[in-house]
């Protein structure tokens, strides 16, 4: 029977961490323990007791004593479970409870007082260090931006070139916004928080980083003059390489030069379709088709940037 109320009593201890019960007798135990709780009634041999998460019955032969509590003194007990797990809050709104049953109980009073006054302290010391978090994460960024040229940001689950500097380095290498950025270095950007690519980008050793860059654009087919040739397409001239499809030239002025292809672009996909392991011909005639129609291209880039 002992055995069983241990594990009762540990149960109850739970309870109590968990929230307060409405008004509390403290039943002593011959051990040494307490228990806080509501006798409801009892029996020859045992009292029945209300706890937060329920009914537990207590042996007569084990209680030493039982104790009485005001409800005043009662709430300001729960206001102390709770500041010692440090919601305030809870704890504040106990000891006022216990004022509005007896607005003279000063334990009350100073408990409410302490419990504000540590509250402010807390929420101040919180709002400094966001403040200093804040602080040095916009020093990042600005590192980033006037290093690289270039600003960043989630997008999709993916991670994006949100803006370039005019001038900056990233405009010098052909990069856009909305590049979704797939690899810096060793590091590859999924699953990474922006927090964390910045800081690298910010803080490494490193002053020149490889980005490996995906671009999809889409392109307006035209008819093209070039070399005594006429045809329809984007104006580009493609090459393999093993399993590849690389850009092997681009032509001024038409669509793909336009939209910033450049020669050693892989290419990932046409019109949707994965051009891996397809050959030239077939890879060109996805590219022809009818002029004025539109027509989506994702390549794949690497770039060497170097921070300023």
């Amino acid at each position: 029977m002992r055995g069983i109320f241990v594990f009762v009593f540990a149960v109850f201890v739970v309870g109590v961490c968990l929230g307060p019960v409405s008004r509390a007798d403290t039943i002593i135990l011959k051990d040494g323990r307490k228990i806080e709780g509501v006798i409801t009634d009892e029996g020859k041999d045992y009292y029945n007791v209300k706890i937060k998460i329920g009914m537990m019955k207590v042996n007569k032969d084990m209680v030493s004593e039982i104790k009485k509590i005001s409800a005043e003194e009662n709430l300001v007990n729960l206001g102390n479970q709770y500041i010692a797990s440090n919601n305030f809050d809870a704890a504040i709104e106990q000891y006022k409870k216990a004022l509005q049953v007896n607005a003279d109980f000063q334990p009350a009073k100073d408990a409410l007082a302490k419990a504000e006054k540590i509250k402010g302290e807390v929420e101040a010391k919180k709002k400094k260090e966001l403040e200093l978090k804040e602080k040095e994460a916009g020093e990042k960024k600005d590192k980033v931006k006037n290093g690289f040229g270039l600003t960043i940001e989630p997008s999709g689950g993916n991670m994006i070139v949100s803006g370039v500097v005019s001038g900056g380095n990233a405009e010098a290498v052909g990069l856009k916004p909305k590049d979704e950025i797939i690899q810096i270095n060793d590091m590859a950007m999924q699953g990474k928080s922006p927090d964390v690519i910045t800081d690298y980008l910010a803080k490494s050793e490193n002053t020149t980083f490889a980005f490996l860059l995906q671009r999809e654009c889409e392109l307006t087919r035209k008819k093209i003059d070039y070399q005594k040739h006429s045809f329809v397409g984007v104006g580009i001239f493609l090459d393999a390489a093993g399993k590849d499809l690389l850009i092997n030239s681009v032509i001024a002025g038409e669509p793909a030069d336009l939209a910033g292809l450049k020669s050693k672009d892989k290419v990932i996909s046409i019109d949707g379709k994965s051009v891996s392991g397809m050959s030239v011909d077939d890879a060109a005639a996805l590219i022809s088709g009818a002029e004025s129609s539109k027509l989506k291209i994702v390549v794949q880039r690497s770039v060497e940037l170097e921070r300023k």
